[in-house]
């Protein structure tokens, strides 16, 4: 009898406590029920007081989303009978350790990432590839399927969590202002893909989102041989990295840290080389299901190896093929053709049943730069800093044929401060200027040769103010067409060292690498005649201005020009000279009050290095 008395007291506890409980202990255990029920009608009246007034204030998505957040509150809190202290406690301290297996390391915003660790980790692919939602597509769900991402667009929901915003039909959430109000996260465990709603702005799980919280819809992480932990590598690494792992030439890149130290990894295989203190490479990456992003899925395409070419597969792939590959699964097999093939992922080998022949094969994914992703990525904030300013609109004086002469056209950047002469400000992928000055940069430069990497804004109020003088002294005796030709934005390559110097003093004219055309400053419409100058500093790191430069009326150059000859007049001199004046690529200036530093990129060569962290 004590046996079933044992089982009946775990199915049914009221009748244990009958049964076994002294009278001592019913007292104490009603008086503890009397004092949690209190506390319940305490909590009670604040959720019905919290429901009334947000009832009153007009109500709505993000009211219903509090209250039921509070009504979990309270249910948590909800006492029972038919619990005892010690269940309770055991409870309480097994929640405790589920908090901890979220355990954060550094504060999400700026552009950081938090490492999430979590219990019960997967065991990794043997392809070491990142699943997506559209693995999902073909196969029903099982206990081993990873968490996806539901249809993120267009959905009418309004986002709980602190940046994301509400994405009606046919609407986008307003972008962060700043890079402060996105927050990024991690995690540890393999089999998770990037979070599609998170990309678009309306993530309605926020910071306790199961899936990756990343900038762009792919992500890079390594792990080190000292720590064994999947870590962020830079933003600019991240772009470098999948830029060359787009292409199929690609197949040995070399790895750098801060400190100097360098690995190898094969992007064929993802795997990186024994020598070095990196251990392992991952690249997560969001869902290849166009219905569930129809803006920038990942799109992979297929290559297959005849001779030591690899020829690009030209057909469409099925979703059980991309489901297939996402999900790790070693073989699938399909019939293409009247043919029967089998794909071995774990092998990267195809095999034809009809002809017995095999190749190996490759999968890459379709590269893309964050312009081609706005407006609809969210992620990239419209401010680098605290400050509003319109990002989208063409900013006054930054054109060099609007006329403008006056203040520092960039109004919201703050003065500088103290000794310093100078500051720098980010120009980011969202704004107008970006978008010119890209394209304006790539129009000689291959993007696929070439990663640019940032655009800062210069300013220095002295320089400017100097600049603007010699614009309105050179501006008198012209026309009203010249006016339009008198300031041009040129290309002016620079190194390391020479940076500092050009943005808190001037542009010297004395230190020219080339003499061809005189002894000035030079400067050049495409960007690739200013590369040839250019000097790789740590990391591959390269350079260059794009200036505004006072050109007025130009003649050609010969190398012994020291300033600019006189004009037919005999009366004034050319204010430059030039290299074909028919058609002008290089410009020399003698006068340093004619240039100004204003815009500074920073590129390299994709055969660089991949610094891991800047």
């Amino acid at each position: 009898m004590l046996g079933v008395e044992k089982v009946m007291a775990s199915r049914h506890h009221v009748y244990f406590f009958q049964k076994l409980g002294s009278s001592k202990r019913l007292k104490s255990s009603s008086a503890l029920d009397m004092a949690q029920n209190e506390k319940m009608k305490h909590y009670t009246e604040l959720t019905q007081r919290k429901q009334r007034r947000q009832e009153n204030e007009g109500g709505g998505d993000r009211q219903r989303l509090e209250s039921g957040r509070r009504s979990e509150e309270v249910e948590r809190l909800k006492p029972t009978s038919l619990m005892s202290e010690g269940q309770r406690d055991k409870k309480e301290q097994t929640q405790g350790k589920k908090h901890e297996n979220r355990e954060t390391t550094e504060d999400g915003g700026g552009g950081k990432y938090i490492a999430i660790e979590e219990t019960g980790n997967k065991e990794s692919c043997s392809f070491k590839r990142p699943r997506s939602a559209s693995s999902l597509a073909s196969i029903s769900a099982s206990e081993n399927s990873c968490p996806q991402s539901p249809s993120p667009v267009p959905i009418k929901r309004r986002c709980s969590s602190k940046v994301a915003g509400s994405c009606n039909q046919g609407e986008f959430p307003k972008r962060p202002a700043s890079e402060t109000e996105i927050q990024f996260h991690t995690h540890q465990r393999e089999g998770i893909q990037i979070c599609d709603h998170f990309l678009l702005g309306n993530c309605p799980h926020g910071s306790i989102c199961e899936l990756h919280h990343t900038r762009y819809p792919y992500h890079w992480q390594i792990k080190w041989k000292d720590s064994q932990v999947w870590q962020s590598v830079s933003d600019s690494a991240q772009r470098h990295l999948e830029k060359l792992y787009s292409d199929i030439g690609r197949v040995h890149v070399k790895l750098i840290d801060k400190k100097a130290s360098s690995g190898k990894v094969n992007l064929s295989t993802l795997k990186i080389g024994h020598h070095g203190p990196f251990s392992n490479i991952r690249r997560l990456s969001n869902t290849s299901h166009p219905e569930q992003n129809s803006y920038f899925p990942t799109e992979w395409t297929v290559y297959w190896e005849d001779g030591s070419i690899w020829k690009k597969y030209e057909g469409p792939l099925s979703h059980d093929f991309l489901a297939a590959f996402a999900d790790c699964t070693q073989e699938h097999v399909f019939e293409l053709r009247g043919h029967l093939y089998t794909i071995d992922f774990k092998q990267s080998l195809i095999y034809s049943h009809n002809t017995g022949n095999s190749h190996t094969i490759q999968l890459r994914p379709t590269y893309r730069s964050p312009l081609q992703m706005l407006p609809q990525l969210w992620t990239i904030p419209s401010s680098p800093s605290e400050m509003h300013y319109p990002p989208t609109s063409n900013i006054l004086g930054e054109d060099p044929t609007d006329g403008y002469n006056g203040p520092y056209p960039a109004y919201w950047i703050k003065r500088p401060e103290g000794s310093v002469p100078f500051v720098q400000e980010e120009v980011l992928p969202s704004e107008a200027a970006y978008q010119t000055i890209y394209t304006l940069f790539h129009k000689s430069l291959s993007e696929d040769k070439v990663l640019l990497l940032s655009v800062h804004r210069i300013r220095n109020d002295f320089l400017w103010q100097k600049y603007c003088s010699q614009k309105d002294l050179m501006s008198q005796s012209l026309s009203a067409e010249e006016k339009l030709k008198l300031e041009k934005h040129l290309f002016h390559s620079t190194s390391a060292k020479r940076l500092g110097f050009t943005c808190q003093i001037k542009f010297d004219t004395h230190l020219s690498g080339s003499h061809m055309y005189g002894r000035g400053c030079y400067f050049s419409v495409n960007a690739d005649q200013a590369d040839r100058y250019s000097q790789a500093g740590k990391g591959g790191l390269r350079h260059m201005f794009l200036a505004k430069v006072l050109v007025g009326k130009c003649t050609r150059g010969k190398k012994h020009y020291w300033q600019p000859p006189q004009r037919e007049s005999g009366r004034e001199c050319f204010d430059s000279c030039v290299d074909n004046v028919a058609s002008p690529n290089i410009y020399v200036i003698f006068n340093s009050y004619q240039c100004y530093p204003y815009f500074l990129i920073s590129y390299k060569l994709l055969s660089d290095p991949v610094v891991l962290d800047d």
